[in-house]
C-alpha cells in the first residue's frame, strides 16, 4: 500500500504562515502627547519672537497635554510627549506672564524711551534719548548703572 493520497482523500495540509497585521492606528491619547509637545515647543520659541501667539500657543499645550493624560489614564494607554508638552506649556506661560507683567509696570518708562527714538532726528537726538530714559530703566529694575547701554543691539 502506497501514502500517496489517492482520489478523494486530501494530503497533507501545508498552513501558510498569517500576514503581518498592519499596526493599529493611534489612538486618541497617543495622538495629543505628541501635539502637545509640539505645541509646547512653539509656545515657547513664539514667546520670545510674538508674545501673543506663544502666549496662545502655551495655553494650548498645556490644555492639550492634560486631556491627552486624562484620557489615556481612562482607556490605560501611553500618553508619549503629553507630560513634556505640559512642561513646556508651563514654561511658556511663566516667560509669558512675566513679560507681561514686566510691560504693565515698565510702560510709562518703555513707552516714552520709544517715543523719544522715533521722533529722534540725528544720531545726537538718539543719544539724548538714551541719556534720558536708560538710566530710568535701570533704576526701575535695578540694575547697575549703564548695563543698558553695554549690550545696543537690545534697544
Amino acid at each position: 500500500m502506497s501514502d500517496a493520497p489517492g482520489p478523494g482523500q486530501a494530503g497533507p495540509q501545508t498552513q501558510l504562515p498569517e500576514a503581518p497585521r498592519p499596526p493599529l492606528p493611534p489612538t486618541a491619547p497617543e495622538r495629543g502627547g505628541p501635539r502637545a509637545r509640539l505645541l509646547g515647543i512653539a509656545g515657547l520659541v513664539l514667546t520670545v519672537l510674538f508674545l501673543p501667539a506663544g502666549l496662545a500657543l502655551s495655553i494650548a499645550a498645556v490644555v492639550a497635554g492634560v486631556r491627552s493624560r486624562k484620557r489615556a489614564r481612562r482607556v490605560l494607554a501611553p500618553a508619549p510627549g503629553a507630560v513634556a508638552g505640559v512642561v513646556m506649556g508651563t514654561i511658556g506661560l511663566v516667560v509669558c506672564l512675566s513679560q507681561i507683567g514686566l510691560y504693565a509696570v515698565m510702560w510709562d518708562d518703555f513707552n516714552g524711551y520709544v517715543k523719544c527714538r522715533e521722533s529722534a532726528l540725528t544720531f545726537d537726538d538718539k543719544k539724548t534719548c538714551q541719556d534720558q530714559w536708560l538710566p530710568r530703566i535701570e533704576r526701575r529694575l535695578h540694575l547697575p548703572k549703564d548695563s543698558l547701554r553695554q549690550h545696543p543691539s537690545w534697544y
